[in-house]
C-alpha cells in the first residue's frame, strides 16, 4: 500500500503504521531536495483532505507538522489547536496586517513583505498559490495612492472590482476611460491594456500590477502582446512607479530585465492544493480526427461525483459537447433544476429557443469569451454556488477566473487550431481544486498531455529583439538598441502630428503608413472622395462606406488567431448596419434564424417560396432544425457583438478616421467624421454615463427598463452619480425588473 492509499485509509491504520507515515512525510518535508519537499507537501495536503478521519489523539502531531510547513490558512479553517507558544506566535505573525479576516500561508507572507517594501517583484507561482489575495493586501495597506491593475479579461477585472468593494472609501475604482480620477482619495484603475492607452490624462502611477504577465511575450502568439508592452512602457516612464507582475509556471524571463528595473524574480512551486492525475487517453475511443467519442466522455461525466470543468478547444466545441451532454441527461430522465433565473431571462429575451437554457436546467454551464458578460459572470456564480455541476469551457477559463471545481477534464489538446503546449496544459491542470475549498483536485486526461518544457517569457519592450515598430517608438531614444536605431529614426523623421496619431492608434505603424497614400488618392479623386468623407449615421450609403473601410483594414490590422476567424467584409457591414439601425441583438438573432429557416424550406419543401412564412410555425413543425438554427444564430451574433462590435470595428473606424482627417487637413480639404459612430457602436447606443452599467455586467434588458422609467432622472449625471442614484433607489427600480435582472444588479452594485 503506497502513501496515498494509506492516507485514504488513515482511520484504519495501526498506530505503528500511522507513526511511520508521519515520519516519512516529515522526513520528506525536511529534505534539502525541493522535489522531495513538494512530494511531502502533497502527502500532507492529502492528510488535511481526510482530516475528519485522523484519530483525535494523533491530530496534535499532525498539527505541529502543518504549522511547520506554513499552512496557516488550513490551521484556521479546520480550527486546529497549536499548543506550542512559538507556533502560536508564528501563527499570529502570519495574520494579514490589513485584511481583517485573512491569514497568509508562509510564502504569501514572504512575498507580501517583499511587495510592501516597495520592491519591484516578478512572481511565478502555482494557480492555487493565492497571488490575487496579495493584490487585496496591497490595496488594503493604502501605501500607494494611484494603482493600475491590468488583467486580460473584463470578467476578471469585474471579479477584482467586486473583491475590492470594501475599499471604496479609500479609493475611487475606475473601469472606463470616461471616468475622471479623484483628487480627494486614491485611484485604482482596473483596465485592460487597451484602455490604459486610451485613458486621457493618466495621473502618475505609483504601482503597476500586471496579472498573467506572460502575455507580454510575443512567443505566445497573443495579438494583444504589443498593446501590453506599450502600456508597460508608458506607465513605467514615471521613475517612482513600482510593479508587481504575476503569473503561473514561468521558469525564466528576459535576461537583464531584472537588473534594469532592480526587480526580484520570486519563483516557487509552493501550493496548498494537490492535484491528482488520472490518465484515460489510451482507454477512450476516438472519432475520426482524434476527438474522444461522445459515448466515452459521457461515461466519464456520468461517473464524476464532484463539480468539473471540461476543457474544450473552441466555443463551438464547448457548446456542441454541452448541448449533446444535456440531451444525454434528459434522455436518462435527469431531474431538472429551474432555480436558475438566467433560464427565464434567455426564454424571454432572445426570441428563439437557445439550448443553453436546457443545459442550465440540467446543471450544465458554458464559459467562453464570446458570450455577453452578464451571462458568463452569472454562470460562474451559479457554478460556485453549487447550482451547476459541469462547466464546459475554453482557454478563457485559464486566464484567472476562479471556480469551485474539484475536477478538470482535459477533453481537447488544442486551443483553436494550435496545439496545447506544456505551459497551457499546466494552467489548465491548475484549475483543478481550489485554495480553501478543495485541498485535493483531480485532472482526468482524455488526451495525452504535452511533454514538460521550460517556459521563458521574453519582454519585447526590454529585449527589443524582435520588436514591432508600434512598441519600439514608445521607447526613450537613449534606451533604443543600436540594431533598431535606423527604424526608430525613420519614425522620428515623420511630421510631429502624424507621429502622435500613429502612436495613439497603437496598431501596426507599417500598415498605417501604407494606408496613407491609398486614403490620399481617394480624397483627391472626386469620384471616390465620398467613399472616405462621410459623417452621417443615417447615410443611405452607410453599408458601402463600411465595406470600403473594412476592406482597407481587414488584411492589415487583423493578427494572431483572429486571422483564422475573419469573416467577410460584406457580412460584417450588413450586421453592423443592422445593429446601427435596429440597436437590437434579439432582432439580429431572430432575422438570422428566419433566414436559415427560409433557406431550409426552399431546399426541402416544394413550392415553399409561394407560401406565407411564419417563424413561429416553423419552430412548431421543425423543432430540431429550429433549435439548431437558433443555437448557431445566437453563437454567431453574440460572437460578432463581443469580438467585433464592442472592440475591433470601433477601433478600425477610429484608426481610419484619424488618418483621413490628417490627410484632409494636409490637403486643405473637408474631412469626414465617423468617430462618433465608433463611440456609439462601442457603447451600444446608450449614453456614455449609462455604459458603466454594462461594464459592471448588468444585462442590456435591465438597462433599457431603467432608462425607460427613470432615464430623465439620470440625464446629465456622471457615471459615478448614475451608479450612486441606482443604489440609492434600488428598491423602487427593482419593481420593473425580472428576478434575473435584480440578481445581476445585486451582484454588480
Amino acid at each position: 500500500m503506497d502513501f496515498f492509499q494509506q492516507i485514504d485509509n488513515i482511520a484504519l491504520l495501526e498506530p505503528a503504521a500511522h507513526f511511520e507515515l508521519f515520519r516519512s512525510i516529515s522526513n520528506a518535508l525536511n529534505s534539502k531536495d525541493s522535489g522531495i519537499q513538494a512530494v511531502g507537501r502533497n502527502h500532507l495536503i492529502k492528510v488535511i483532505d481526510v482530516w475528519e478521519d485522523v484519530p483525535s489523539t494523533l491530530k496534535p502531531m499532525w498539527e505541529d507538522l502543518i504549522e511547520a510547513v506554513g499552512f496557516y490558512p488550513y490551521i484556521e479553517k479546520y480550527k486546529m489547536t497549536l499548543t506550542d507558544l512559538d507556533a502560536r506566535i508564528r501563527q499570529e505573525y502570519h495574520r494579514s496586517e490589513y485584511i481583517f479576516d485573512k491569514t497568509l500561508h508562509s510564502k504569501q507572507k514572504e512575498l507580501s513583505d517583499l511587495i510592501l517594501s516597495k520592491q519591484n517583484v516578478v512572481v511565478s507561482a502555482p494557480t492555487s498559490f493565492g497571488k490575487s489575495l496579495l493584490i487585496e493586501e496591497i490595496v488594503a495597506s493604502g501605501i500607494y495612492t494611484n494603482i493600475v491593475i491590468i488583467q486580460p479579461t473584463l470578467a476578471l477585472l469585474d471579479e477584482t472590482r467586486i473583491k475590492l468593494k470594501r475599499y471604496f472609501d479609500q479609493y475611487k475604482v475606475i473601469v472606463r476611460t470616461s471616468q475622471s480620477a479623484s483628487t480627494e482619495k486614491g485611484n485604482i484603475f482596473l483596465l485592460t491594456a487597451e484602455r490604459v492607452l486610451e485613458y486621457p490624462d493618466m495621473p502618475d502611477i505609483e504601482l503597476l500590477i500586471i496579472d498573467e504577465f506572460y502575455k507580454l511575450s510575443k512567443q505566445r502568439e497573443d495579438n494583444r502582446a504589443n498593446i501590453l508592452n506599450i502600456a508597460f512602457l508608458r506607465l513605467m516612464k514615471n521613475p517612482s512607479c513600482r510593479f508587481y507582475l504575476l503569473g503561473p509556471n514561468i521558469d525564466n524571463i528576459s535576461p537583464g530585465f531584472l537588473e534594469k528595473y532592480n526587480a526580484v524574480f520570486y519563483k516557487t512551486d509552493y501550493s496548498l492544493v494537490y492535484t491528482e492525475t488520472e490518465n484515460l487517453y489510451d482507454a477512450v475511443k476516438k472519432k475520426p480526427g482524434g476527438k474522444v467519442s461522445y459515448e466515452d466522455i459521457f461515461a466519464v461525466l456520468d461517473a464524476t461525483e464532484d463539480q468539473s470543468l471540461i476543457f474544450c478547444s473552441s466555443p463551438s466545441t464547448a457548446r456542441k459537447l454541452a448541448f449533446a451532454y444535456s440531451n444525454h441527461l434528459e434522455a436518462q430522465g435527469n431531474e431538472q433544476n429551474t432555480d436558475i433565473p438566467l433560464i427565464q431571462w434567455i426564454n424571454e429575451n432572445l426570441g428563439v429557443e437557445w439550448s443553453l437554457a436546457h443545459c442550465l436546467s440540467n446543471g450544465i454551464g458554458i464559459h467562453d469569451g464570446s458570450m455577453p458578460k452578464h451571462i458568463t459572470v452569472s454562470t460562474i456564480k451559479y457554478f460556485n454556488d453549487q447550482k451547476l455541476k459541469f462547466l464546459f469551457c475554453t482557454n478563457t477559463i485559464i486566464e484567472g477566473v476562479n471556480t469551485s471545481a474539484k475536477n478538470v477534464i482535459y477533453y481537447d489538446s488544442k486551443i483553436g487550431t494550435r496545439d496545447v503546449d506544456y505551459f497551457d496544459y499546466a494552467n489548465i491542470r491548475g484549475r483543478a481544486g481550489r485554495l480553501m475549498e478543495h485541498c485535493v483536485g483531480r485532472v482526468i486526461n482524455l488526451k495525452k498531455p504535452p511533454q514538460a518544457k521550460e517556459m521563458s517569457v521574453d519582454i519585447p519592450a526590454y529585449t527589443q529583439n524582435p520588436i514591432d515598430d508600434e512598441v519600439l517608438v514608445n521607447i526613450e531614444k537613449a534606451e533604443v538598441k543600436p540594431f533598431n536605431m535606423e527604424r526608430y529614426q525613420r519614425f522620428e523623421n515623420l511630421p510631429e502630428e502624424l507621429k502622435i496619431i500613429l502612436k495613439r492608434n497603437a496598431v501596426s505603424i507599417k500598415d498605417q503608413l501604407e494606408l496613407l497614400p491609398i486614403i490620399r488618392a481617394m480624397l483627391i479623386d472626386p469620384h471616390r472622395r465620398g467613399d472616405i468623407v462621410w459623417s452621417e449615421l443615417r447615410d443611405r450609403n452607410l453599408y458601402n462606406h463600411l465595406c470600403i473601410i473594412f476592406d482597407l483594414v481587414k488584411d492589415r490590422f487583423v493578427e494572431g488567431n483572429d486571422k483564422n476567424v475573419l469573416i467577410s467584409t460584406k457580412w460584417m457591414a450588413t450586421q453592423t448596419v443592422s445593429y446601427i439601425y435596429n440597436k437590437n441583438i434579439r432582432q439580429m438573432i431572430v432575422e438570422r434564424v428566419a433566414y436559415r429557416a427560409k433557406e431550409y424550406l426552399k431546399k426541402n419543401v416544394p413550392n415553399s417560396a409561394d407560401m406565407h412564412f411564419s417563424l413561429q410555425q416553423f419552430m412548431v413543425e421543425y423543432p430540431e432544425m429550429a433549435r439548431q438554427f437558433a443555437d448557431e444564430a445566437v453563437e454567431t451574433i453574440f460572437k460578432f457583438q463581443k469580438n467585433w462590435l464592442q472592440y475591433k470595428i470601433p477601433k478600425w473606424l477610429n484608426v481610419v478616421d484619424s488618418l483621413q482627417k490628417y490627410i484632409a487637413a494636409e490637403l486643405g480639404m473637408e474631412a469626414g467624421d465617423y468617430s462618433f459612430i465608433a463611440e456609439a457602436i462601442e457603447n451600444e447606443f446608450t449614453a456614455a454615463n449609462i455604459q458603466i452599467l454594462t461594464e459592471f455586467g448588468i444585462p442590456s434588458s435591465a438597462i433599457r427598463k431603467i432608462l425607460d422609467r427613470y432615464g430623465h432622472h439620470l440625464k446629465g449625471l456622471t457615471e459615478d452619480q448614475v451608479v450612486a442614484a441606482i443604489i440609492r433607489n434600488r428598491e423602487l427600480i427593482y419593481r420593473c425588473l425580472s428576478v434575473y435582472e435584480i440578481e445581476a444588479l445585486e451582484r454588480c452594485l
